[in-house]
Formats: C-alpha cells, structure tokens, sequence
C-alpha cells in the first residue's frame, strides 16, 4: 500500500506523524499558512546568534594582552625622599643593571637617613637581590651593597665585603668604612675605633692611589674623615 503523500515531508521526503503541522528534520510546514515560517526563523535566529558569537571569541582571541607594569617602574622611584613623589615615574627598564642597583641603593639610604623603616623594609631585599644579578662588580659596587646588608641586619655579609675589597687594598677606605658601620650598628665601640683610625691612617695616602671609587665620593670621603677625626 503507498504512503499518502500527506504523511511524508514534500521538500524532505521524511516520514511524518500523522497529524504533523511541521516537518520533525527541515521544518517545513505541511498544513496552513499561518505559522509556516515560525520554524525558519527560529533556525535562522540560532544561526545567528552561534555566527556572533564565533566572532566575538575570535576577535578577542585576536586582541593583544596588556602587558604588567615593570616592578622596577612603580611610583615610589619618582624622586627621593619618603613618599611617592610626583610626576611620571622612571623608567627603570631602560636602565643597565648596575643603575637600576644604584637606583635601588639610593632609595633605600635616603629612606633611611629619614627614619623611614617601612620603605627600607620593602626595598632593601630587592637592591641586594639585584646587586647578586649584576654581571660583574667593583669595590664601589661592593660598598654599596655592604651598605645595604647593614640595614636589613646581615652583618656577617657586609664584614664579607669588606674582607673581599681589602683583599686587593689591604688599606682601603670603603673596606674601613664598612667595618665602621658595622660596629657602629652592634654598638662595639673598640671595632668601631679600630675601624675609625684604619681610616685616618690610611686617607691621604688612598687618595693619592686616585682610585675610580674614590673620585665618585669625594665630598663623602671627606665629610667622614671630619667626623671620625673629632670622634
């Protein structure tokens, strides 16, 4: 017996149940007018909405990251002192290793020649750790970083420093000075004075020698053989 043609989808050709308004696979109306299009825009709006939202992850796919601020450029390095500063912070990227070290270093002893504990705290780990990241170093570098061990405490690294400048200038100044800070800060007051006439003893002959180091902290060098000749 043939199947009435009322009961197969005339586009399709699918079986349909009996009674059926639409065709079940490509929806297809089978009786009436009035709703016929009802399916296709469904199909449509579905078709839609999965293209825009295709687009949509492919364009964000396709957008760049932003890219993290560098650590070294946060506002606390615009200027000295102890707050933030004003204006656009520098960009410390830029910089070779070494100035961002001495950067670093310099921000710590004017935070701390300001009683500034906090902002030594939180700076003084990250100059030594970008001292250890330097290339190579110098007695002048070596001086910084001892300097930096003294106030986060390590004294046994600064006296380590020291050692190692003393190493080529059994006399040197900045080997004394760290000595100096160093007992200074355990508050042992025959260190200190060891320390103080090694320095004195030892000044107008080291200046003679014209180190590099020595050229770079002229008023320094004799700021301190005042303070020390009236201690």
């Amino acid at each position: 017996m043939s199947t009435p043609s009322s009961a197969a989808c005339p586009a399709c050709h699918a079986p349909l149940s009996e009674g059926a308004k639409f065709c079940h696979r490509c929806g297809r109306a089978i009786s009436g007018s009035g709703a016929s299009h009802t399916p296709w825009i469904v199909a449509w709006a579905m078709v839609l909405v999965s293209v825009g939202a295709i687009f949509f992850f492919v364009l964000r796919a396709s957008r760049p990251e932003p890219t993290p601020p560098d650590m070294a450029n946060a506002a606390p390095f615009a200027g000295g002192g102890g707050g933030g500063g004003a204006g656009t912070p520098p960009d410390i990227s830029q910089m070779t290793p070494e100035e961002r070290f001495i950067r670093l270093h310099d921000r710590v002893m004017t935070a701390d020649e300001q009683g500034d504990t906090a902002t030594v705290q939180r700076f003084a780990p990250m100059a030594v750790q970008a001292y250890q990241m330097l290339p190579s170093v110098d007695n002048d570098l070596r001086y910084h970083a001892g300097s930096l061990d003294i106030r986060i405490g390590d004294f046994a690294g600064a006296l380590a420093l020291a050692d190692t400048i003393a190493q080529g200038a059994p006399k040197h100044l900045f080997a004394s000075l760290l000595r100096a800070d160093v007992a200074q800060a355990r508050q042992d007051r025959p260190a200190f004075d060891k320390a103080r006439k090694a320095f004195l003893d030892a000044y107008d002959a080291e200046l003679l020698m014209k180190r590099p180091e020595y050229d770079k902290h002229p008023e320094m060098l004799a700021q301190l053989k005042t303070q020390f000749a009236q201690q």
